[in-house]
């Protein structure tokens, strides 16, 4: 009887161990590309970015990055701040008009939006310098409807056409998860809210937006990190003015000089512009997972 207990026990302690491996076997390959793409390369950088050429360690990268390019550091941070909040405004009132409304309007604005998620930032730029050239199609309907004098256009490929840029091409990236939160909440809290005499925009800010805060955050913090790591459509749209953004000044650095520890130490700035909103994100994550249990 001893005997057989002890193979009992023994088989169920192999069998929680196999219990154990399966999903840790599963998770393996996804972990393991995580590591190669993601951890290796950030630790990589942030190592080289205290490398001097001579190999010692050093900070005069940091302290050479912030002299030549901390106007630029903050013209990345402002672009990325005010692209973001202007594509949020936008795509929450779009999502909360298609969540509200029906009809063939709201079909064809369904299926509209979502074609400039597919679009390439390159395409992006290339469409924007033709659309926002001083000549371009928008002066020149300006012009035509008398708003300005096409001898004297619009100056857009600054920050204010940066700008524009990036809410064309996040805002409906963003709409897309923000509707699909709102179409998750019952319409009994919508008319709930119309019966006690909520208008559309009490409705959006006291019922839709506090019950959809998850999927507007992680929209926020994706279209803000996209917009801080994309190089193509400032570098077409800006080029070498100044101020530019990090990522042109990083491939600045590379190209024209092969200064490897500038540019990884640009880049350490960029991680920590983009940890901020992830450091949020968690600490908002946690927070609701402790409230829900």
């Amino acid at each position: 009887m001893a005997v057989a207990k002890s193979d009992a026990s023994l088989q169920d302690k192999k069998g929680e161990r196999l219990a154990w491996a399966f999903p840790l076997a599963l998770l393996l390959p996804a972990t393991a590309l995580m590591l190669v793409l993601y951890a290796w390369p950030f630790v990589s950088s942030v190592y080289r970015s205290f490398l001097a050429k001579g190999g010692e360690l050093t900070l005069a990268n940091y302290q050479k990055a912030f002299e030549l390019y901390f106007r630029d550091v903050v013209f990345s941070l402002e672009v990325a701040i005010l692209s973001t909040i202007v594509a949020a405004i936008l795509s929450i009132t779009l999502s909360a008009y298609v969540r509200l409304s029906s009809g063939r309007l709201v079909k064809l604005i369904s299926l509209l939006y979502r074609l400039p998620i597919f679009i390439p930032f390159v395409v992006v730029g290339q469409m924007m310098r033709t659309f926002l050239a001083p000549h371009g199609l928008l002066n020149i309907f300006l012009a035509q409807v008398g708003v300005i004098d096409l001898n004297a256009p619009l100056q857009l490929f600054n920050m204010q056409g940066l700008v524009l840029s990036f809410v064309w091409k996040q805002a409906p990236f963003m709409t897309l998860i923000i509707l699909g939160g709102f179409q998750m909440i019952d319409d009994a809290f919508v008319e709930a809210a119309r019966s006690v005499g909520a208008n559309i925009l009490q409705v959006i800010l006291r019922v839709l937006v506090p019950m959809n805060r998850a999927s507007i955050s992680v929209a926020i913090i994706l279209a803000f990190t996209s917009t801080v790591g994309t190089f193509t459509l400032p570098f077409m749209l800006i080029g070498g003015k100044i101020p530019t953004t990090v990522t042109v000044d990083i491939a600045h650095r590379v190209t024209y000089f092969g200064d490897w520890g500038v540019a990884n130490a640009l880049g350490v700035l960029m991680y920590l512009m983009v940890l901020i909103m992830a450091i949020y994100y968690l600490r908002y994550s946690v927070k609701k997972g402790i409230y829900e249990a």
